[in-house]
């Protein structure tokens, strides 16, 4: 009786709406416009004009990809470093676009899946995935419009006006961004044992190759996102019939007193790898023969491996393992991005760590992605303030 109550509300169901995609988009556009201020501030400092640093956030919407490629095109990298940096880095858009495909209803033809994977981004994946039903072309294209817009327009502003604004400010706000990613994440793992166990798993592989020097040193952040999260969904897979029950809870407790006991003992006195400070001040634009075909392969490289498995994974899984790891797929990859990522997104620890509680509680209550954002970059913020006096 509840599958049949069940299909048929999901029959009744008449589909998400344009505005309610705009709806909720307006968090991620209010936290790009944050997050992309830094990139702005870097690619003039860098040498780029600010109509070269937008134009790479136009086309392109993805903050590791676009410092990586920041940097390739700054020392003469090349067009075969291009491919291959952003397809390493972005190759977690990949996972996200065979995801996305099982949500999306009759309406997203092939060709409007062409044209919208230009939208898939990390925030917007975790939004679109957490809907109850499935979503149509019209919600996907509403959700992306102020996150674009908030991604290009903070990325203007940091590069022409960015350096106006205290570093204390700036930081606070980046970590919006990782306080949805907690909104998205702790209400479903609430709720379900073996999401909360994947995702923690998740965060714990992720930390491996963040701390390990080795690790750290020769695998890229986006590809240890990847084999964090797809290690941690296959184990959800192989294991989710003994988390379901007592030996779940068992599980979540040490994954969660492992966490802490990293986030403690290790975090603190760690510096994140590859982090610097902007100390140049390169005025001036890129020529633009070199810059013109290097944003080409960069742009064309983004988008293919977001559009490809978007566009040709159209059939509905019905394998239950394989439809279970796709399931878990959205809650590892976040997780992944969330943790240890946090606790470096401001520029005090501390004020870091405040922020990323007050998420947890906010997303413990199931507030909504703005509450929880705004709350986490208000307590950031706060501490920051505190410390800056103490």
């Amino acid at each position: 009786m509840p599958n049949d109550s069940s299909a048929s509300e999901q029959n009744s169901f008449k589909g998400y709406s344009l505005g309610e995609g705009v709806k909720d988009g307006l968090p991620i556009g209010l936290g790009y416009l944050s997050v992309s201020f830094t990139f702005g501030i870097l690619a003039v400092s860098k040498g780029l004009s600010w109509i070269q640093a937008g134009l790479i956030s136009l086309t392109n919407i993805t903050s590791a990809g676009q410092v990586a490629g920041l940097g390739i095109m700054t020392t003469a990298g090349g067009i075969l470093a291009m491919i291959i940096s952003q397809i390493v880095i972005n190759l977690r858009y990949s996972l996200m676009g065979i995801a996305l495909s099982q949500k999306a209803d009759k309406t997203m033809t092939p060709l409007l899946r062409i044209l919208l994977a230009y939208g898939i981004t990390d925030e917007i994946f975790g939004v679109a995935v957490s809907k109850k039903y499935e979503f149509g072309a019209k919600y996907f294209f509403g959700l992306t419009i102020l996150p674009v817009i908030g991604w290009v327009a903070g990325t203007v502003i940091g590069a022409v006006l960015g350096q106006v604004f205290p570093d204390f400010l700036t930081n606070a706000l980046a970590i919006g961004i990782y306080g949805m990613f907690v909104s998205i994440v702790l209400p479903k793992a609430k709720h379900d044992k073996v999401i909360l166990n994947v995702s923690l798993l998740s965060c714990i592989i992720s930390s491996v190759f963040f701390y390990i020097p080795v690790l750290s040193e020769h695998v890229t952040q986006g590809f240890a996102i990847i084999i964090a999260a797809v290690a941690a969904a296959f184990a959800g897979v192989l294991t989710m019939n003994k988390l379901e029950g007592k030996g779940g809870t068992v599980t979540a407790v040490a994954f969660g007193v492992l966490l802490f006991g990293l986030m403690i003992f290790l975090a603190p006195n760690f510096t994140a790898a590859g982090a610097s400070s902007v100390t140049e001040d390169v005025r001036g634009s890129m020529d633009n023969r070199v810059f013109i075909p290097l944003l080409i392969v960069m742009a064309l490289t983004t988008y293919l491996v977001r559009m490809i498995p978007f566009a040709l994974f159209r059939k509905k899984l019905e394998n239950p393992s394989v439809k279970a790891f796709f399931d878990y797929i959205p809650y590892t990859v976040l997780s992944a991005m969330t943790f240890p990522a946090i606790l470096y997104s401001t520029g005090s620890f501390v004020a870091a760590v405040i922020g990323f509680g007050v998420a947890l509680i906010l997303g413990f209550f199931e507030k909504s992605l703005i509450v929880v954002a705004v709350g986490a970059c208000l307590a950031s913020l706060a501490a920051g303030v505190v410390l800056m006096y103490v």
